[in-house]
């Protein structure tokens, strides 16, 4: 994303050095947290998963039946317990405070540093996702320790490298979209408000409530050509053996075009909020 600056002097060299100071400067913070930050980590998105998991079973209880769809009990309890594990790599809406400085005025600063702003973000989403698979690992040995005979296990190793780049990069995407409804603060006032909207939206079309292939025939076909699905659904039916690698290929791809058309919203929506902002004098 451009700044209201020219490209800092020393090329990539120079950019490269102020991302690492970034990621380390964001390390430093959350490490402020210590122990508590580590527990809050652990079990943060484990509570909607293990609702479902009693949901799921409740309704298998009472119909009777065998599966839901393509699904059985430890089908689903499978799934929502890797959807879980998942999604503790994926960006939080609130990861950002773009907004709040917008709004409060600190922007201007950025306006004379002879850095891109968005090399700032970049290095909190570079921490947060490098802490995350340390977090989301932890995790999930933890349940393998706790309840073997129901935690799910991995076809394949090339299934778990399939599922978390889509994973990553699909939370890449989502990372530009909060982007996009922060930079939104230089004309409207619910940024936060849109943000929980948007946190809703992408959570069903990643399937954390349920998978693809439970949902309505329409959705089976149009949630597959938007990224929150390959952000989570996606890899954790990779992780199950459901898709293969034909469909990484296509998520693959499908998530690259979204980046690229997601990083030039993102600038786009950038520079313009940056003449407004500059141009009526806040």
């Amino acid at each position: 994303m451009s700044g209201a600056v020219a490209a800092a002097p020393g090329g990539l060299r120079h950019h490269w050095r102020i991302l690492r100071s970034a990621v380390a400067y964001e390390y430093k913070k959350a490490a402020a947290f210590k122990a508590g930050f580590i527990v809050r980590e652990l079990i943060h998105g484990i509570e909607r998963p293990i609702i479902m998991i009693f949901v799921y079973k409740a309704i298998f209880v009472s119909s009777g039946a065998a599966a839901i769809g393509t699904y059985g009990e430890a089908d689903l309890i499978a799934y929502m317990l890797l959807g879980a594990t998942l999604w503790k790599l994926v960006f939080p809406e609130r990861g950002l405070d773009l907004a709040e400085q917008i709004f409060e005025g600190f922007i201007t600063k950025f306006l004379i540093m002879p850095l891109r702003f968005f090399l700032m973000m970049l290095g909190r989403f570079v921490q947060y996702s490098s802490l995350q698979l340390l977090i989301a690992s932890t995790f999930w040995l933890l349940g393998l320790l706790i309840a073997p005979a129901i935690w799910p296990r991995p076809v394949s190793a090339v299934a778990v490298a399939q599922a978390l780049t889509l994973v990553l990069l699909g939370s890449y995407c989502y990372f530009l979209l909060i982007v996009v409804l922060n930079t939104m603060a230089f004309w409207l006032d619910v940024v936060w408000t849109l943000l929980v909207m948007v946190r809703f939206i992408v959570g069903f079309c990643a399937g954390q409530l349920l998978p693809l292939a439970l949902m309505p025939g329409f959705l089976k076909t149009t949630l597959p050509w938007f990224f929150p699905y390959w952000m989570l659904c996606a890899p954790v039916e990779i992780l199950l053996g459901r898709l293969g690698g034909a469909d990484f290929q296509r998520g693959l791809l499908t998530l690259i075009a979204w980046t690229l058309a997601l990083q030039l919203l993102a600038a786009a929506t950038w520079r313009r909020g940056l003449r407004r902002y500059t141009g009526v004098g806040q």
